[in-house]
């Protein structure tokens, strides 16, 4: 009985570890603050392909393009499908790195929508949603309780 106990602890301690490890690695993905190499050096931009293979032919598709500030910060995102732009948006930070504005476009390059975000003493106050001619379509506000 002892033993059995001492092996269900042991096997839920390592099923423990093993979901911090994964939460972990979601948390340090390839659009996380603050992006550095192993050597220190800050990322700039990442660019990620895509091979798809039939029967004799090889396709080389472009599927992901990130571009990052100085201090980390995902300024544009762009996916594509099939080597074709998919989505694609781009975002604004105030000095403090919180994230003050989003627009989202089109495959084609226009605005399809735009969010812009409001804080107080570094907390989330408000997110507004404009539609591409500048329209209010919606507006979160946050409200938090404290202990």
């Amino acid at each position: 009985m002892l033993q059995s106990l001492t092996t269900i602890k042991f096997k839920a301690m390592k099923i423990g570890i093993g979901f911090l490890l994964l939460i972990l690695l979601l948390g340090f993905g390839t659009s996380a603050n603050a992006q550095q190499t192993g050597s220190g050096n800050k990322i700039k931009s990442i660019t990620v392909y895509q091979e798809k293979r039939d029967m004799l032919v090889t396709r080389k598709y472009k599927d992901l393009e990130q571009y990052y500030d100085s201090r980390g910060n995902l300024l544009e995102d762009i996916t594509y499908k099939q080597g074709k732009i998919d989505k694609h948006f781009k975002y604004q930070y105030d000095s403090d790195n919180n994230k003050i504005r989003e627009e989202e476009y089109d495959s084609s390059g226009k605005l399809i929508e735009s969010s812009e975000y409001k804080y107080e003493n570094g907390m989330r106050t408000e997110k507004s949603v404009y539609d591409s001619n500048k329209k209010l379509k919606s507006k979160k506000i946050y409200q938090y309780t404290f202990f």
